[in-house]
C-alpha cells in the first residue's frame, strides 16, 4: 500500500504502469487541480483496481478514483476536501481502505467503506493509539500489515480485513529504527518483505509470513561492529512538563563525559527525524562519538498531535523540547557542552539556531545544512514560490499579527545579539528556492558582527572568537 506522508512527489505512478488512455485521462484532469498550495501524486492501488489522484497540502487532502478498466471515464471523488483531514485510499476485494485523521482522536485510523460511499459511511477498522506514530502500511491477502512507532520505538501489528480485528502483535529488534518496505511484493503471496536499519545499523532484509506469523532474517546476519553499539531510549522533560523521547547510540565502555556529543534535530511538518543508516555515523560512533537524536514537537514520531504542538505559536515548545534534551543528556553522563554538537538541515536549523541565541552555552559547535534562519523575512515576502504552501506550519505574519510576534520570538535572525555563540558551519546552495541564499548571507553578516562585539566588549582573548563559516555551493541542495 506504502500511504504516502510526505507530499512532493508530483505525476508519480508507484508499482505498476498504466494505459496510455488512462494516463491521458489524468493529466488533463490534473491540470485542474494543480494549483497553490496543494501537490499531486499518483496511486495505483495494490489490485490495480484504480488509479488514485492524491491531491494534498500540509494538512487536507482529496482523492479520485480513475477505473483502470474504463480509463476514459470522468475520476470519481472520494470525498471532498475538508479542513484538518488527510485521508489516502486503497482497494482490495471491493472495498475501499482509507487511512485516515477523520473522526476523533484526531490521530491516523484504518477506516473501510463501499465504493461511491460518503465519509458517514466510512467504518473504523484499526486505531492508532496514543503516543504512536503510523509509519507504514501493506495490504497482504485479506490482511492489514501496519507498522507502527510506539513511545519512538517500532512495532509491527496485522489486522484481519474479513473479521476486522487484530490478528497478530509482533515484536521487531529494539535496535531498528526505521523500515523501508520492498516496493515490489509479490502479488498472491502471503510474504511481506521489508528492511530495518537504524542510523548506525545497515539494512537488514526480513520477511514476514502473515498466514504462518513468522519474522525470518533474508539476509546473512553476520555479527558486526555496529551491533555492539548501545542504544539508549531516554525521555526528557521539557518547559511545559511533556516527556520528549531521544534515542543515544555509543559504544560501550568508560569516560562517557569525555567523549564527543553529536545531536540531530528536526521538529517540522510531521515528519520524523530521519534514522536511517549513514556510513558517517556508524564511523563516528566506532570513533568515539555519542549520537544523540531529540525528537522534538513539531516532527510526527508521537503521532499527529506530536505535530500540532509545535507548529504556528507552538513552535517554541520545539526550541524547549530541545534545550531539555541536550541537559539531559549531560546530567545522565553523556559528554558535556565543551564537546557538543549539533546538526540540522532545513527546517530544523529553526530549533538548531533558536536555541543557539537563548542557551548558547549547550553547545560548541553547530552543522548546518541549507538551514531555514530567517523565518519572519521569507514568510513576510509572499511572492516567494513556497511562502502561502508553508504558512500552515509558520503562520501568516503579513497578514496576522499574533504570528508576526509569534515567529519574532523565536526567529534565528531576528533574535541575533552580542553573546559567546558557538562555531557554526553553514552550507548553502545557489540556487535553493526552498532556502534563499540571501537569508543565509544575511543571517552570517549578522551573526559575525554579534560574536565581534561580544569579544570586544568583553576583552576575550582571540581565541575566544567562533569560527563562523559559509560554505556555498552550485545548484540545489539533492
Amino acid at each position: 500500500m506504502h500511504f504516502q506522508f510526505e507530499f512532493y512527489s508530483i505525476f508519480f505512478i508507484r508499482n505498476h504502469t498504466c494505459s496510455f488512455h488512462t494516463l491521458f485521462t489524468v493529466v488533463l484532469f490534473l491540470i485542474s487541480i494543480c494549483i497553490g498550495r496543494f501537490f499531486v501524486d499518483l496511486y495505483l492501488t495494490r489490485d490495480c483496481h484504480f488509479l488514485t489522484i492524491n491531491s494534498n497540502s500540509k494538512t487536507t487532502s482529496e482523492v479520485w478514483l480513475v477505473d483502470c478498466n474504463c480509463p476514459l471515464q470522468s475520476p470519481m471523488l472520494v470525498q471532498q476536501r475538508v479542513p484538518g483531514i488527510i485521508y489516502h485510499v486503497e482497494h482490495s476485494n471491493g472495498y475501499l481502505y482509507i487511512l485516515t485523521t477523520h473522526g476523533e482522536p484526531a490521530e491516523y485510523k484504518l477506516m473501510k467503506a463501499p465504493v461511491n460511499s460518503s465519509i458517514n459511511h466510512w467504518k473504523p477498522i484499526y486505531h492508532v493509539k496514543p503516543h504512536s506514530r503510523l509509519v507504514d502500511v501493506e495490504i497482504i491477502k485479506d490482511h492489514c500489515v501496519i507498522f507502527l512507532k510506539r513511545h519512538n520505538q517500532l512495532h509491527m501489528e496485522v489486522t484481519s480485513l474479513s473479521s476486522e480485528l487484530l490478528y497478530h502483535s509482533v515484536k521487531l529488534p529494539e535496535w531498528a529504527c526505521a523500515v523501508q518496505l520492498v516496493v515490489h511484493p509479490e502479488r498472491g503471496s502471503d510474504l511481506l518483505q521489508f528492511y530495518l536499519e537504524s542510523p548506525v545499523h545497515q539494512p537488514i532484509a526480513f520477511a514476514y509470513s502473515v498466514l504462518e506469523n513468522t519474522l525470518s532474517i533474508e539476509a546473512d546476519h553476520a555479527i558486526r561492529k555496529s551491533e555492539t553499539c548501545q542504544v539508549f531510549r531516554l525521555k526528557a522533560k521539557s518547559k511545559d512538563g511533556t516527556l520528549v523521547p531521544i534515542t543515544v547510540f555509543c559504544e560501550a565502555g568508560d569516560g562517557l563525559s569525555q567523549r564527543p556529543l553529536l545531536v540531530h534535530v528536526y521538529g517540522a511538518y510531521g515528519m520524523d527525524l530521519s534514522m536511517n543508516f549513514k556510513a558517517e555515523n556508524k564511523l563516528l560512533v566506532e570513533d568515539g562519538w555519542i549520537l544523540a537524536f531529540c525528537h522534538v514537537r513539531g516532527g510526527g514520531e508521537l503521532g499527529c498531535s506530536w505535530h500540532r504542538q509545535g507548529i504556528l505559536d507552538r513552535k517554541l515548545n520545539g526550541v524547549h523540547d530541545l534545550q531539555a534534551c541536550i541537559k539531559h543528556i549531560h546530567h545522565l553522563g553523556f559528554s558535556q557542552p565543551c564537546y557538543t554538537a549539533i546538526m540540522a538541515s532545513s527546517a530544523g536549523g529553526v530549533v538548531a539556531g533558536a536555541l543557539s541565541n537563548s542557551d548558547p552555552g549547550l553547545l560548541q559547535a553547530m552543522i548546518l545544512e541549507a538551514p531555514f534562519l530567517d523565518v519572519l523575512e521569507t514568510m513576510m515576502d509572499t511572492s516567494l514560490p513556497l511562502t502561502i504552501e508553508e504558512a500552515e506550519e509558520w503562520g501568516s505574519p503579513a497578514c496576522n499579527m499574533e504570528h508576526y510576534r509569534s515567529i519574532e520570538s523565536y526567529c534565528p535572525y531576528k533574535n541575533i545579539r552580542p553573546q559567546s555563540y558557538p562555531s557554526v558551519l553553514i552550507t548553502a546552495y545557489e540556487n535553493d528556492q526552498r532556502v534563499p541564499l540571501s537569508g543565509l548571507l544575511r543571517y552570517v553578516k549578522k551573526l559575525r558582527m554579534a560574536a565581534e562585539q561580544y569579544l570586544q566588549s568583553s576583552d576575550l582573548p582571540d581565541s575566544r572568537r567562533p569560527n563562523i563559516l559559509l560554505d556555498v555551493h552550485p545548484g540545489k541542495p539533492l
